[in-house]
C-alpha cells in the first residue's frame, strides 16, 4: 500500500513540476544575458573616446557626382523618413537623366493640320487628247488639255480644248481658268472664268462646277456657265479598264447644254451636242501613251442645221462618225 501511495505522490510531482522547471530553465538564461548587455553599455557611457582615431564609416552605397551610363534609377524616399533624416542625399534631375531635352517652342499650323507632304506646291500637265480624226476626203484635229499648279488643297487650273478642220478653221475653242479647292477626300470644287475664242465670236462666261474621283474610279466633272445671255452646262466621264497593266480602254464622253440658241457659234437651246470617243492606248512610258480610237461628235436639235450650213465651224456634219489615232502624255 506504501508503495502504491507512493507512486502517485511522484506522478503528480512530476506533472505538475515539470512544465515548471523547463521555463525556468528558459527564462534565467535570457534574462542575465540581457542584464550582462545593459551593463556593458553603461559601461561604455563611461569611457572618455575623445582620444581614439574612429575610422570614417563609409556609405553602403556610395554616389557618384555624375550618373551611371547604364542606369538612370534613383531611390525612393521611405514614406517614415522625416526630412533631414534620410540616408541617401536627394537625387537632383540632372543626376536622374544624362542631359535635359531642349524645350520644344510651340508651332500653331493652319487649320490645326500638321505640316505633311499634301502641303508641298507641284505642277501637273495632261494631254489628255492629241488626235486626228479621219474620214474619206475629211480630216480633223482635237485636242484637249489641262494643268493645275498648286498643293493638294488649293490649285489654280487651266483647262483648253478646240478643233481644227482642213482649211484652218478653228472651232469649238473653249478656255477654262478655275480657282480649285478641296472639299473632300476625292472631289474638288472649281470656280473661274471660260472663254470662247475660235474663228468665231468670243464669248464670256462665268463658271462654277465640282469634278473628282467617282464612284468605282469614273473620272467626272459637272460646271454650270452663267452670263449676261443666259446659262450653259457641260457633263464629262470617262473610265480607264485595264486590260494589262499597260494595255487601257478609255471610254469618254462630253455633253454640252445651253439655254439659248447662239447660231454664229453653232448651238442651240437645250442639248445642244455630244462628243464621244473609245480609246485604246498602250503606255510604254507612263508619261506618253499612244492610242487608236474611234470618236462620234453629233448635233442636235437646231444645231444640227446649223452645224451643216455655218461656214465659221470646222467641216463635220450632224453626226460625225471618225477613225482616230493620237497621243496621250502627261508631266
Amino acid at each position: 500500500m506504501k508503495t502504491c501511495f507512493y507512486r502517485q505522490i511522484l506522478c503528480r510531482w512530476l506533472l505538475l513540476g515539470m512544465p515548471a522547471l523547463l521555463m525556468a530553465f528558459t527564462v534565467i538564461p535570457q534574462a542575465k544575458a540581457a542584464s550582462m548587455h545593459h551593463a556593458g553599455m553603461e559601461g561604455m557611457d563611461d569611457m572618455d573616446m575623445g582620444d581614439m582615431d574612429m575610422p570614417a564609416q563609409k556609405p553602403a552605397h556610395p554616389q557618384s557626382s555624375t550618373p551611371a551610363h547604364h542606369s538612370t534609377q534613383s531611390v525612393a524616399p521611405n514614406k517614415n523618413d522625416k526630412p533631414g533624416t534620410s540616408a541617401y542625399p536627394p537625387v537632383t534631375p540632372s543626376a536622374q537623366w544624362p542631359a535635359t531635352p531642349p524645350l520644344v517652342p510651340k508651332v500653331h499650323y493652319v487649320q490645326h493640320i500638321h505640316p505633311v507632304m499634301d502641303h508641298n506646291t507641284y505642277f501637273h500637265a495632261l494631254l489628255e487628247q492629241f488626235e486626228g480624226r479621219y474620214t474619206p476626203g475629211n480630216s480633223l484635229f482635237r485636242y484637249s488639255g489641262q494643268a493645275w499648279f498648286g498643293t493638294d488643297y488649293n490649285k489654280f487650273w487651266v483647262k483648253s480644248e478646240g478643233l481644227l478642220d482642213g482649211h484652218h478653221r478653228f472651232s469649238d475653242g473653249d478656255h477654262e481658268f478655275f480657282y480649285d479647292r478641296a472639299i473632300s477626300t476625292y472631289f474638288d470644287v472649281q470656280a473661274g472664268i471660260r472663254l470662247d475664242v475660235d474663228s468665231g465670236p468670243t464669248r464670256a462666261w462665268g463658271a462654277v462646277g465640282v469634278q473628282g474621283l467617282a464612284l468605282y474610279f469614273f473620272d467626272v466633272s459637272a460646271t454650270a456657265y452663267f452670263n449676261n445671255t443666259g446659262v450653259a452646262g457641260k457633263l464629262e466621264g470617262s473610265y480607264d479598264f485595264l486590260i494589262t497593266n499597260r494595255l487601257i480602254l478609255q471610254p469618254q464622253a462630253e455633253l454640252n447644254f445651253y439655254s439659248h440658241a447662239d447660231p454664229e457659234r453653232g448651238v442651240s437651246r437645250g442639248f445642244s451636242d455630244i462628243d464621244a470617243g473609245l480609246r485604246l492606248r498602250y503606255e510604254f512610258k507612263r508619261q506618253i501613251a499612244p492610242y487608236i480610237a474611234v470618236t462620234y461628235a453629233g448635233h442636235y436639235g437646231n444645231t444640227a442645221s446649223v452645224a451643216r450650213n455655218n461656214t465659221r465651224m470646222a467641216e463635220n456634219g450632224p453626226e460625225d462618225l471618225r477613225f482616230t489615232f493620237g497621243i496621250r502624255s502627261w508631266f
